[in-house]
């Protein structure tokens, strides 16, 4: 099993486990990024992933939850669904 930074990881009895090391400095990159979600890691059966939440919950449109285990495409997706929302605002006013 790999972590979030691409490293394997075992315990004494040589079985796969995941380091969630590292992925605090990660976490708090992405929520200074993106403040209006909320960030925490969950275990998944291909190990840890990071889960996105936007804050206020469901009741706009758009984007609610994001789950993957790479920080890349979190970052690329919390960008593309921030540069739709915003071109859908510009086009709303005159």
């Amino acid at each position: 099993m790999t972590d979030l930074l691409g490293e394997a990881h075992h315990d004494s009895a040589r079985r796969p486990v995941g380091r969630v090391t590292g992925v605090t400095a990660e976490l708090s990159g992405l929520a200074a990024e993106f403040p209006g979600y909320e960030f925490a890691t969950q275990r998944t059966w291909g190990g840890i992933s990071i889960v996105a939440r936007r804050l206020g919950g469901c009741t706009r449109p758009g984007l609610y939850a994001v789950v993957t285990d790479d920080p890349d495409e979190m970052r690329q997706a919390l960008l593309e669904h921030e540069r739709d929302h915003h071109q859908g605002d510009s086009r709303r006013q005159p």
